[in-house]
């Protein structure tokens, strides 16, 4: 990542970790979260759970311990709520039934169809809300405002961030928020965990209007949240096409942005023709394959940059270890505006395009600096690592006969279309009993058309595969192999793209979460692991302290007596130092529902701790 801030846009150093972003400050605890992303991979969403439950880093070796994942994932579940494009959830790279606990923070939005756009607007955003609380009661708040999806990615990305806290006086400063997370709120089912998300997002409205947020450096003295395509408390749609961004003449302008349409490109480079300013300085990076959406009298006046190939093409993890080599480009989305001494920086999902400014939902930053802190120059020596000659400068400048057309693209743009197009059918899908071990599933789905594709359909967590039609049923599934995520996969026979969609399913068991606990947690061994993970102090220790006794030499009675003593100690300093940790082993108390995994030692021992701290499940 790289950190928006002054002199704070050097690819080389300034990096940013989104599991550090996201994850409580020491002293805090998640309290609940709101995230908006476009594309979604499953896999990053547990990172981002155990960052944000466990504060460990988002490609910790605690991903591979299933422990671990049950835990981050328990704690997060209800505490969470992120949004995504519907369609544009990404096949995960080892499918685990612990993903069923994701369905209760996942929803995919389906936007509305707006006059003078050919196609549906994207819900395109990537925002997080996050509020923090003390034991105390304290509550922090951090808002985040990216231009990355919440994908593994390589892409050169911009996040900026800022925490904020409760004050007695009202600023109205935060009411975008509040409006984006009123359209937010009207995106979630009905159902009992769709209500419960939509108190806590109200609560987060009520006390948003008193919380100050403020930026980190003393460069920038002010800010405003700008959202696009939702609606005001009014009414009104919030256009960013009527922001100064639009609208202002200026001396100086610096757009990144990956994606572009001539004539947004063309509104800038033509602002000023009839303003008194005619020695307006003018930077474009975009990518190369961008280069041929654009004609020479779009951009007559500006220089523009691309990514050098070297590093499309691959780079060394900025870590002390090396991972294989990964295709990237510029995916962040940055405008720098000065005029006269005023410069404005900004910053989030907003493409540079005409889908962008005049229909998508997007969510932006912007950021207030004078000249003296922030301008062109400055900013481009940044980007530059030095100046445009710096053998670490990643990128150079170019004509438009650098053009690329990017045919494969627009082909496999055409095989998304047609997953969003299914998606858009509102399909349904009822879940039976079969007998005492099996499911089955009919999914229904509404007219769309496939335009001749190959389409197939499959419960994410089984092989079973069909062909699409207005009814697909699924025969002969476990209780773990039922999910409301389904895999729609769509071919030309040349390429094939694979999205998982969010289908509501009716009848789908209550015990489904008790059986993927029993899957992570099936014998003694395993449920003091998580027992001592739970109450461990350090989560890492606790977990190799743990992994080091379920493997000590003798039978299970002598490593029971061992445990038992250890286990009081660890009970008794989280019993008068941390007892809401107790809610933890409550839930994996009435989870577990086969015989023989709980120890009869432990019970005991449990609830004589439970009438200590009071607790009522």
């Amino acid at each position: 990542y790289l950190k928006a801030g002054v002199f704070m846009l050097n690819p080389n150093n300034d990096r940013l970790d989104y599991g550090e972003i996201l994850a409580p400050p020491a002293g805090y605890n998640l309290d609940f979260a709101v995230g908006t992303t476009y594309s979604l991979d499953l896999d990053a969403l547990v990172g981002a759970s155990l960052a944000m439950g466990l504060s460990e880093e988002t490609d910790s070796a605690l991903m591979n311990n299933p422990v671990c994942l049950l835990e981050a994932l328990r704690s997060t579940g209800d505490k969470t709520a992120l949004f995504c494009e519907g369609g544009q959830i990404h096949m995960p790279n080892k499918v685990t039934p612990l993903y069923i606990l994701l369905e209760k923070m996942v929803f995919s939005v389906r936007t509305a169809k707006q006059r003078g756009i050919a196609a549906y607007p994207s819900f395109h955003p990537k925002f997080w809300l996050i509020r923090y609380i003390k034991e105390s009661g304290e509550k922090l708040y951090r808002v985040v405002v990216l231009s990355r999806n919440l994908t593994f990615d390589r892409s050169w990305d911009v996040t900026y961030y800022m925490d904020g806290h409760l004050e007695k006086k009202a600023t109205g400063k935060n009411e975008p928020v509040c409006d984006f997370l009123r359209y937010l709120i009207r995106q979630l089912p009905s159902d009992e965990n769709g209500k419960n998300k939509a108190k806590l997002m109200r609560e987060l409205v009520k006390e948003l209007p008193n919380v100050w947020f403020e930026p980190q450096e003393k460069e920038f003295y002010d800010y405003e949240f700008i959202p696009n395509g939702i609606k005001d408390a009014q009414g009104e749609f919030y256009r960013f096409n009527e922001t100064a961004l639009f609208t202002d003449t200026f001396h100086e302008i610096l757009i990144m942005s990956p994606f572009v349409s001539g004539s947004i490109i063309k509104d800038f480079n033509d602002r000023n023709k009839k303003s008194p300013i005619q020695d307006a300085r003018y930077m474009l990076f975009t990518r190369e394959m961008s280069l041929g959406k654009l004609s020479p009298e779009d951009v007559s006046n500006f220089e523009i940059y691309t990514m050098r190939d070297n590093v499309i093409d691959g780079e060394t993890a900025i870590s002390e270890e090396t991972v294989d080599a990964q295709k990237q480009d510029i995916h962040a989305k940055v405008y720098m505006v000065r005029k006269y001494s005023d410069t404005d920086l900004y910053l989030g999902s907003l493409n540079a395009s005409h889908n962008a400014v005049h229909g998508n939902v997007e969510f932006m930053l912007c950021l207030k600096a004078k000249n003296r802190y922030l301008n062109m120059d400055k900013l481009s020596a940044s980007l530059f690592c030095g100046g445009i000659d710096s053998p670490d400068n990643p990128f150079w400048q170019v004509t438009l006969g650098n053009a690329i057309i990017a045919e494969d693209e627009e082909k496999t743009n055409a095989l998304d279309a047609v997953i969003k197009a299914i998606n858009r059918s509102e399909p349904g899908a009822v879940a039976r009993q079969e007998d005492e071990d099996s499911f089955s599933v009919n999914v229904h789905f509404g007219d769309c058309d496939t335009n001749g594709y190959e389409v197939s359909v499959r419960p994410l967590l089984s092989k079973r595969t069909q062909e699409l039609a207005s009814d697909v049923l699924f025969t002969g599934l476990t209780v773990t192999q039922l999910s409301e995520f389904y895999v729609v996969a769509v071919s030309d026979t040349v390429r094939t793209v694979e999205r998982v969609l969010i289908i509501p399913t009716e009848g789908l068991p209550e015990d489904r979460e008790k059986a993927v606990v029993s899957c992570v947690v099936n014998d003694k061994d395993s449920f003091y692991r998580y027992i001592a993970f739970l109450l461990g102090g350090d989560l890492i220790l606790s977990v190799l302290e743990a992994g080091q006794a379920a493997g000590e030499s003798g039978g299970s009675t002598q490593r029971q007596t061992y445990r038992i003593p250890a286990l009081y100690e660890k009970m008794l300093q989280t019993a008068a130092a941390n007892p809401d940790k107790f809610r933890g082993i409550e839930y994996l108390m009435k989870t577990i529902s086969e015989d023989g995994i709980i120890p009869e030692e432990f019970k005991k021992l449990y609830e004589t701790f439970k009438k200590a701290v009071k607790l009522n499940g």
